[in-house]
């Protein structure tokens, strides 16, 4: 029999209650949604919004002459590949009240961040174990102090206008951005987590990684996934990490995938890190896997500034015992053994980043 479980914590040993953990039941189209979002958590939004320090950045580069080229480049991509998720983006903001510029600009901060050298969004640890349990963990990180306590649970059933299911799924979304850059799963079974990854390219007027992970929640095959993040004959303007299971397979594997734009190419480069027990042949891992905000097996060149606390919290995690179960996870993500850059992240001289929240997806065969 399998199992399936989600976990959402706030450290070691305290579980969030519904109280502070708001969740949405929706149904609809794509603009449906999104509006149903915007108005529901209409609060949250604004004080993100309003309180968000690289926002306000990125809002006043996007005024500027090169800010524009970046700003119409993106959307007239997404406009041509995604145009279902401009509308999603469309109806949360008439239902949140905001401008469509903001919200857009909100969805854009990985690449522009790049650009302008600021600090890198939605920094986040993995732990995979593949022993006496199936599962991933994930601390969902942010620089963004306003970000914290305000995350909410989002279940989504996406209709087109004669009722025919198009996409199903939960997902951990971030007031102000579409879901799907944090930690999800959908109804055909497939479950993600996502990493930023700091490349030094930034390319223009490719698909924004937000809205690539946001198409990752529509997938209904493993083949599917690798079709999209090969980059739908566009290409990504900016990397990222995607961790990965299918809990409605036998094989009991999870995958991690590293995806870099290629300068100048309408494709993406990616790299895969099969992850399984010690019975199952033909894998690169068994056992357990760490990944942080850094790639791992894949040759690339990354911007230095952005990965040391990657390097920290991946040398404190070899130290600790090797996970076998969701319970190694939590001691691993939960750790604060490195005063300097912990696992579980708090703000310090050397630290700007907040674990927001912690969730365990767990895959147990029987």
């Amino acid at each position: 029999m399998k199992t399936f479980g989600i976990l959402v914590a706030v450290s070691l040993f305290h579980t969030i209650s519904e109280d502070f953990f708001p969740q949405l039941y929706t149904i609809g189209t794509h603009y449906q949604i999104g509006h149903s979002v915007g108005r529901t958590f209409r609060k949250v939004i604004h004080e993100v919004y309003n309180q968000s320090k690289s926002l306000a950045e990125i809002t006043q580069f996007i005024q500027t002459e090169a800010g524009k080229r970046y700003y119409n480049g993106y959307l007239e991509t997404v406009s041509k590949i995604f145009p279902e998720y401009l509308y999603e983006l469309t109806g949360l903001t008439d239902g949140a009240g905001v401008s469509f510029i903001q919200a857009f600009s909100s969805m854009i901060t990985p690449e522009i961040a790049a650009v302008l050298k600021m600090k890198g969004a939605q920094s986040c640890s993995d732990v995979y174990v593949a022993d006496q349990q199936i599962a991933i963990g994930h601390n969902e990180d942010s620089p963004e102090p306003a970000v914290k306590g305000r995350v909410f649970m989002v279940h989504a059933t996406i209709v087109d206008h004669s009722g025919s299911v198009l996409e199903k799924f939960s997902s951990l979304t971030i007031p102000g951005l579409l879901s799907g850059s944090a930690f999800s799963f959908n109804g055909d079974g497939k479950v993600f987590t996502n990493n930023a990854l700091f490349p030094v390219t930034v390319e223009a007027d490719k698909i924004p990684r937000y809205f690539m992970n946001r198409a990752v929640l529509g997938v209904t095959s493993q083949r599917d996934l690798e079709n999209l993040l090969e980059g739908s004959g566009v290409g990504v303007a900016y990397g990222f990490n995607l961790n990965y299971a299918d809990i409605r397979s036998s094989f009991n594997i999870l995958i991690n995938y590293e995806v870099s734009p290629i300068s100048g190419a309408a494709r993406n480069l990616v790299t895969r890190t099969t992850v399984a027990r010690k019975s199952v042949r033909g894998v690169d891992i068994t056992g357990h896997f760490f990944h942080f905000n850094q790639y791992e097996r894949t040759n690339i060149t990354q911007l230095l500034g952005d990965i040391v606390s990657s390097r920290h919290r991946k040398a404190r995690a070899q130290t600790l015992p090797a996970p076998v179960n969701v319970l190694g996870i939590r001691r691993i993500l939960g750790d604060v053994g490195d005063s300097l850059y912990p696992l579980y992240r708090t703000p310090t001289h050397t630290e700007v980043d907040y674990t927001v929240i912690t969730g365990n997806r767990c895959h147990n065969t029987r």
